[in-house]
């Protein structure tokens, strides 16, 4: 398919992937046990009569039989938020919400997939699409079950992408795309600062693990900023804290949980090694006792520069350059398709799906999060834009 054929056959479907996004929109799940979303998916790929075989709530989808399998892949899990949107299509499930556009992913990846089954039937489709409906991307590792159920073998590529507003260089309907480094491991740890207590007018006789938590705030601030390579991005955030519940208690137990965000491997394991030295430096000074455990995430998603660049120059032609943007700097999100990238040449993309002036600007993971509707066909335009790019014979 020529670039103007596949805008115009997706938008064609540009219906029909509203009410899927819709359908799913209502019934958000977490995690890795997706039993409604799944069930919504492999109803439509009977219905596209394309075979597809189970990884728990994970589906595989295989459709032709010739040319190179190019995988492309959409997250189906939502977040444990409270919708706040008072969409007619909200949420119908208490604290579950689809406030990171997953229902868009899974819906326009259906979008392609029923434009590709009309390739297939005609005769015309010159690769095997592979597609990967796969549960468990908010921090479930959603991307190891399907790799362990085998769903990389005989694949030469892969592409998947995200919407929303997760940059401030796209701005609304433009695509972003960035070789090499796109987004930042992004690790998580927990931690506490143990004493034995004690009355809040008597601090000499009772290590103050608060105390010491302000100096462990303050020693990380002065790692990021004075020990680490400022040209390097690094992030460290603590954003859990707990201790004591009188006013005039000095506690027992500081706990508390954060999060780095590194793209470069020796650094991610330098944080690692380094938050451990001054929380344990920390508590010597305090008379405290130290325990912490890094509890690791996702690792840097890294675009493999060939198959981005391809991507990028058919999204040019499918889009137009001044919907299609290099993005110059990584975001520090994460997101486990880094597992595929570790295995198979392939890229991801951004869409920015906001339209500030219907109201449409919430960012992702927020309570009130949408999106503009009448891009959900271009997302699936750039599914098969960006697979063909792929599948298309090295220059």
């Amino acid at each position: 398919m020529d670039t103007s054929e596949i805008l115009a056959r997706c938008r064609k479907a540009g219906g029909r992937i509203i009410e899927l996004r819709r359908e799913l929109h209502r019934i958000p799940e977490v995690g890795l046990d997706l039993p409604l979303t799944a069930a919504l998916v492999t109803r439509e790929l009977d219905r596209l009569g394309i075979g597809y075989r189970m990884a728990g709530s994970g589906i595989i989808a295989d459709l032709g039989d010739r040319g190179p399998v190019i995988g492309m892949r959409a997250d189906m899990d939502a977040l444990p938020l409270e919708e706040k949107t008072g969409a007619a299509y909200a949420s119908t499930i208490p604290g579950t919400m689809h406030a990171c556009g997953h229902d868009a992913h899974v819906a326009s990846l259906l979008g392609a997939a029923s434009v590709l089954v009309e390739e297939f039937r005609a005769g015309k489709l010159a690769y095997r699409p592979r597609f990967l409906f796969q549960p468990g991307e908010e921090g479930y590792h959603g991307a190891k079950l399907l790799i362990a159920a085998g769903c990389l073998e005989g694949m030469i590529a892969i592409e998947g992408g995200h919407v929303g507003d997760l940059t401030e260089e796209l701005s609304p309907g433009q695509a972003g795309f960035l070789p090499g480094a796109m987004l930042a491991a992004s690790d998580s740890w927990e931690g506490a600062f143990i004493g034995s207590g004690g009355h809040g007018s008597a601090p000499h006789n009772s290590p103050d693990p608060i105390a010491a938590f302000a100096d462990f705030i303050q020693a990380l601030n002065h790692h990021r900023s004075r020990e680490l390579d400022q040209r390097k991005p690094a992030v460290i955030s603590v954003c859990s804290v707990h201790a004591g519940q009188a006013y005039n208690v000095i506690p027992e137990r500081l706990d508390f949980k954060g999060t780095t965000r590194s793209l470069e491997p020796a650094l991610r394991e330098s944080l690692a090694a380094r938050i451990r030295e001054i929380g344990t430096a920390t508590a010597a000074l305090w008379k405290l006792h130290f325990e912490f455990s890094w509890l690791g995430g996702y690792p840097p998603l890294v675009n493999d520069a060939d198959s981005s660049n391809r991507m990028e120059g058919a999204a040019r032609g499918l889009l137009g350059p001044d919907r299609v943007k290099r993005i110059g700097n990584a975001i520090m999100g994460g997101e486990d398709f880094a597992y595929y990238l570790e295995k198979v040449p392939g890229a991801f993309w951004f869409l920015n799906s906001q339209a500030p002036s219907r109201g449409i600007s919430f960012p992702n993971h927020n309570p009130r999060f949408d999106l503009d509707e009448d891009l959900l066909a271009d997302a699936a335009a750039l599914h098969l834009s960006s697979a063909e790019a792929l599948a298309a014979p090295a220059n």
